[in-house]
């Protein structure tokens, strides 16, 4: 069958398929128009800023979220924090998240981990920052924060390397580790970020987020939540997919496939219509977002952002023995976790309209092209990093509130946090203002190339 007349195919299911689910494609259509790379180019949110008005002398819990906290052990019965969908396990504390919680999206999530951790050749980026806030203080309690910590396992890691550190981790549900791995120094609470974090405003010196937009129907606001928890000067780390699959040179976009770009990549066609799946299922987009970094949140200073690139597959090569094989083992293991993505995807894809057959066909045409490397592709990752201002130290949430902390629009003034010196390999890309993040995502939108109308949405 041609692309043609699979592409027209599959929109005549998928138009039969939706017919009950017009009310969610409307609410999707209406985030098309407004925010479509096809549809707007700039790059930028108009209007006034992205960030939650801000005011500290009124926040309480019923503006900010309450305690959601649930502690839990290996012997409590924890059938309740699960749902089943189609035979597998899916959180049932967030509807909206629609990736499974079961053993084989456990395994992975780890393989995710292992392969972020080989690209990056790190567990984090601004080590400089990161080992900062980190280091041992007399007299005082080192506590770090891992927000949507899935398996566990970077909370974990982060445990064993700051030994001297209080590591908490923080998901919709219970963290699959044996106990027997679980250090001291590590404990984990299920919660809801959505719902405030009140009872840990002002309390840590990191707060680490990754990967955690897929379930966050407002992540500007889960960001401001994020900065509330941080003690005066502690660090915020933020690590996210972009969902467009970056060409060769890592600065243009890959072309998806489509009936005019026949050449174009499978890989990117797939987790496009999966970002309008779940943009259907009431997950706003969040790329431009995070493109415009965090300089401009009010609670934050001495930002800075990066663009981590990892291959899709083993074939970067290098002259330097050490960076090929890093890139070889991690675009292996990234090409394994983006194959084993492909099935986790599919729920909200089916549950948003999409027919079996019609995802089988780009299953098929995606493993094709992640097994024969036809297609040079490099899966690309935000990072961003903030540091929380030192105004009202005594208690961040509460009493007076400078200017700059009350309203986003007022620009707050300069402080004394320092700024990262980092200088990572050569795959990874620092942006130190605002402008150069935004320079980089014109690049990307200005060679997307042609785009589909979203299946969901036909």
């Amino acid at each position: 069958m041609s692309q043609e007349k699979s592409a027209d195919l599959s929109s005549k299911h998928v138009h039969a398929a939706t017919t009950a689910t017009s009310t969610q494609s409307t609410t999707a259509r209406a985030r098309y128009e407004q925010s479509h790379p096809a549809k707007s180019r700039r790059g930028s949110h108009s209007g006034s800023s992205i960030w939650p008005y801000i005011d500290t002398r009124t926040m309480d819990e019923s503006q900010a979220g309450g305690e959601s906290t649930y502690s839990y052990n290996s012997t409590a019965d924890l059938s309740a924090y699960f749902r089943e969908i189609n035979g597998r396990k899916f959180s049932s504390l967030d509807s909206a998240y629609m990736l499974r919680a079961d053993e084989t999206e456990f395994w992975r999530l780890d393989k995710q981990h292992t392969a972020f951790y080989m690209g990056l050749g790190e567990l984090y980026p601004c080590p400089d920052l990161v080992e900062h806030v980190m280091a041992p203080r007399e007299g005082e309690t080192i506590e770090m924060v891992d927000l949507g910590c899935g398996t566990g396992t970077w909370a974990l890691s982060m445990a064993r390397r700051f030994p001297h550190v209080q590591v908490l981790g923080i998901d919709l549900a219970p963290v699959p580790l044996s106990p027997d791995l679980v250090t001291p120094n590590l404990r984990f609470e299920i919660d809801n970020i959505m719902q405030g974090l009140t009872h840990h405003a002002g309390r840590f010196d990191l707060v680490h987020m990754r990967c955690v937009g897929g379930g966050l129907p407002d992540y500007a606001q889960a960001i401001t939540y994020a900065a509330q928890c941080l003690k005066p000067g502690g660090l915020l780390i933020i690590f996210d997919y972009d969902m467009l699959v970056c060409a060769k040179d890592m600065v243009s976009t890959r072309k998806m496939a489509t009936p005019n770009q026949p050449d174009g990549s499978w890989v990117q066609r797939f987790f496009y219509e999966f970002r309008w799946a779940y943009a259907a299922n009431g997950i706003p987009m969040f790329d431009e977002l995070l493109d415009k970094g965090l300089w401009e949140h009010p609670l934050l200073d001495g930002c800075g952002a990066a663009g981590l690139h990892i291959p899709l597959g083993p074939w970067a090569t290098s002259s330097e023995p050490a960076e090929a094989q890093r890139l070889q083992f991690s675009g292996i293991l990234l090409r394994q976790n983006i194959k084993n993505a492909l099935s986790s995807c599919q729920t909200v894809m089916k549950r948003n309209g999409i027919p079996q057959a019609i995802l089988d066909q780009w299953v098929q045409k995606c493993e094709e092209e992640l097994d024969t490397l036809k297609l040079h592709n490099w899966a690309y990752l935000r990072m961003l990093w903030g540091q929380r201002r030192r105004e009202n130290a005594s208690n961040p949430l509460s009493g007076s509130a400078s200017a700059s902390t009350k309203n986003p629009e007022t620009k707050p003034e300069p402080s004394d946090l320092p700024l990262s010196t980092w200088e990572p390999h050569r795959q990874v890309r620092v942006y130190h203002t605002m402008e150069e993040c935004q320079a980089a995502r014109k690049k990307r939108l200005d060679t997307i190339g042609e785009v589909v109308q979203p299946l969901v949405l036909a």
